[in-house]
């Protein structure tokens, strides 16, 4: 990102020197603010040609409910002119900017004996849910959340990049999820990207951010989302132990907070595949891979042939 998009976007949230430090992003376009005269928060740039001004605003809003209703959430932050997003322009680009408090804690390192946390990461992301059915009707009709299949993903021509057996898996997957019931049990407001690195642990407590991707989508899909990252950093011998009781401990704190069905509980290994295709035809239509290191080459091609296989990311079994 062109040095003189950070300088216009550091100075509408901050003041006098400062250093940025990348924190990552899909688009390696968020950062942490250090000022001289203390202050540290969030900054993250958002390309205009590839997000809407409507759907930031839906995120902030969301993000100030659950913090509302008793959920530890990383704060939006106002600029100097009040505003909780900017925009700046460079070189006949748009990005919106947008800041958030630091979220006090660390990331969670240890995925697999920390059992207490992994139960009360579950608690949280069932609150999350509850939230969305219960006394919420009228912010949910108001925001106008976007449904699961209106990503462009789904609605762009599918990338020539991910291959034709891909595709065709993607079709089964998309016949299979347009088939799944609607119902309030089942199906609501989601996080849609609650992995390990969006969120903090802080004095044995949990600390949320990073609530772009919200939408509507299956609850069971949003818990898939958590075991399917978790799972990526175990290796291959240990998956299946290793899934088995960290999917045991999300339940755990889940249903504390909010009821799923067994069926719905049974679908969640078909979800986990499904983002597994879903993370790669993402990375097909939006990563160039010319520009990726052998490493990460390596592993998309291993993903690919996984998905043309039909292999799963891990044998699962719900009963």
């Amino acid at each position: 990102m062109e040095q003189a998009v950070l300088n216009q976007g550091a100075g509408k949230f901050g003041k006098g020197a400062y250093s940025l430090k990348l924190l990552g992003g899909f688009d390696q376009s968020v950062f942490e603010y250090a000022g001289e005269d203390g202050s540290r928060f969030v900054l993250k740039f958002l390309d205009a040609a590839k997000y809407r001004k409507a759907d930031i605003i839906r995120e902030q809003t969301w993000m100030a409910h659950l913090a509302g209703h008793g959920l530890r959430i990383a704060e939006s932050l106002t600029s100097h002119q009040g505003l909780l997003i900017e925009e700046v322009a460079h070189g006949g680009q748009l990005f919106y900017v947008i800041a958030f408090t630091m979220a006090p804690g660390r990331p969670l390192t240890d995925l697999e004996s920390d059992a207490a946390v992994i139960e009360r990461w579950g608690r949280g992301l069932g609150r999350m849910h509850a939230l969305g059915k219960h006394g919420s009707a009228a912010l949910l009709h108001q925001m106008g959340f976007a449904h699961w299949n209106s990503h462009p993903i789904f609605t762009d021509e599918f990338p020539a990049a991910a291959g034709e057996k891909v595709h065709t898996r993607w079709k089964e997957y998309l016949k299979e999820l347009s088939s799944l019931p609607q119902d309030p049990q089942g199906y609501g407001i989601v996080h849609n990207d609650l992995h390990h690195r969006n969120f903090h642990v802080h004095d044995g407590d949990i600390v949320f951010f990073d609530f772009g991707d919200i939408g509507y989508h299956w609850y069971a899909y949003d818990i898939a989302i958590s075991i399917y990252h978790a799972v990526q950093t175990v290796p291959g011998p240990r998956k299946a132990e290793f899934a088995s009781r960290f999917c045991d401990a999300l339940l755990t704190g889940y249903l504390q907070e909010h009821p799923l069905s067994t069926d719905w509980i049974k679908r969640i290994p078909f979800f986990i595949d499904f983002r597994n295709v879903y993370s790669f035809v993402y990375f097909s239509k939006y990563v160039d891979w010319h520009e990726l290191d052998e490493r990460t080459r390596k592993y998309l091609a291993g993903m690919k042939a996984d998905i043309e296989a039909g292999t799963p990311v891990v044998h699962l079994p719900i009963s």
